[in-house]
């Protein structure tokens, strides 16, 4: 991977580290129903895409399970699991998006992890549970199950993203908006109520957290994740979403004012030299040069 996109994915960990930080807020403390909120994200995601609808892509209807997986399905299950599961929990079963598309773009992509990705893979795994396990908090929760499903569900987008074909990351955003407000209205309709009295009751927190989650989280992250999903592997861009968690507790240390420790500290370091070891470019053998 390059310096260039390297950096840029790191960005987008931090966009999502924050993502989870104020996604926690929006849906306990201003107690927002999921649905709800994850359908009014993409009502304005959808808005400001819609120029990019048009032409339609070859491989429309792929795009179109593509974006519904890692948009309406994935922030679904996220959200509705995030309502009742423990942070801590919740992190360490997101990072069950891994193994999913490693095992998923094997049998399906027919790439090829490696002893030495595969190792950083294990190093930045064991970094996330030193990071943000905590034995006394840790407990069992049905959300737990629907964080399991919606990085599942993301695992299989990822996949299918590789299939799409090169198109642009703009007209993915456009059809993932569009796709989504329906199906998550209408969850929202038949599971949900008094969304409009909990809206009214956040005050000034629905804008800033729209705002926050449709155009960074999803038109500039998801848009540029999608693009580095259609130029590298599978098994080499996800595993790079470890720094997402990373983020997650800087940010809930400078925002949240959570501890500090020397648990954070050794953590950090086994995610930041996996990633390292992940990403670094590998030596081309002749065949691949030609």
């Amino acid at each position: 991977m390059s310096a260039r996109d390297f950096l840029i994915m790191c960005l987008i960990c931090l966009i999502w580290g924050g993502n989870f930080v104020l996604s926690k807020w929006m849906l306990n403390d201003l107690a927002l129903p999921p649905f709800f909120f994850a359908c009014v994200r993409f009502m304005l995601v959808a808005v400001l895409m819609a120029p990019f609808l048009f032409p339609l892509p070859k491989k429309f209807l792929r795009m179109c399970l593509a974006g519904l997986c890692v948009g309406a399905l994935h922030l679904a299950f996220l959200y509705t699991g995030l309502k009742t599961a423990p942070a801590g929990a919740s992190a360490i079963v997101s990072q069950m998006l891994i193994p999913f598309a490693a095992v998923l773009s094997v049998i399906f992509l027919k790439e090829k992890i490696g002893l030495r990705r595969g190792l950083g893979i294990t190093g930045a795994l064991i970094g996330v549970c030193i990071l943000i396990y905590d034995p006394g908090s840790f407990s069992f929760d049905v959300g737990l199950v629907y964080i399991v499903v919606a990085f599942f569900i993301i695992a299989v987008g990822s996949v299918l993203i590789k299939g799409v074909g090169a198109i642009n990351p703009l007209q993915y955003l456009a059809w993932m908006g569009v796709l989504a407000v329906p199906t998550l209205g209408l969850a929202s309709f038949l599971f949900e109520s008094g969304q409009f009295e909990a809206a009214k009751a956040s005050g000034w927190g629905l804008p800033i957290g729209i705002i926050y989650t449709a155009i960074f989280a999803s038109i500039i992250a998801h848009g540029q994740y999608f693009r580095l999903l259609q130029t590298y592997d599978v098994t080499l861009v996800v595993p790079l979403n470890l720094m997402a968690p990373f983020w997650a507790v800087i940010l809930g240390i400078i925002i949240r004012d959570e501890p500090f420790g020397f648990r954070l500290v050794i953590g950090a370091a086994f995610i930041l030299i996996s990633v390292y070891v992940i990403a670094r470019r590998q030596k081309q053998t002749p065949a691949e040069l030609i």
